[in-house]
């Protein structure tokens, strides 16, 4: 893909919007990110996807950073977390690349999908149950 000016600033913008729900969200920004890179940029999803990693390296530095000065990291539960993570990332890395690309895009849609019904689903659950405890 060519990059002119136009789309380097319009890849720039959206990288700002990804940036934001990442750190709002606390999502590594890959669930935004990679259908952009495919569907807007026409990049296959192993490209997408391995980009994807590489930014949210520092994207999760510059919002573990903010969060920190307020006290909501725990260095303990991180250093447990990516210990598994490490090990799973690397597999789940492996495999992704001995899959083909459709059908790599088919479930990263699907899980998607999967995602976005159970937040929405825990929304309206955890909504149900706050309205009823203010209420008795």
């Amino acid at each position: 893909m060519d990059l002119s000016l136009p789309i380097a600033l319009g890849i720039v913008g959206f990288g700002v919007l990804t940036g934001l729900l990442s750190a709002l969200f606390g999502v590594g920004g890959g669930l935004v990110m990679v259908p952009f890179m495919v569907l807007a940029l026409g990049e296959s999803q192993h490209l997408a996807e391995g980009t994807s990693l590489l930014v949210i390296v520092p994207t999760a530095i510059a919002g573990v950073a903010v969060h920190r000065r307020k006290g909501y990291v725990s260095f303990k539960h991180a250093l447990v977390l990516a210990l598994g993570g490490v090990g799973g990332s690397f597999l789940g890395a492996t495999l992704a690349l001995t899959l083909e690309d459709i059908f790599l895009q088919k479930i990263f849609g699907v899980f998607l999908v999967i995602m976005g019904l159970r937040a929405v689903i825990e929304g309206f659950r955890r909504s149900r149950h706050h309205r009823a405890s203010t209420v008795s």
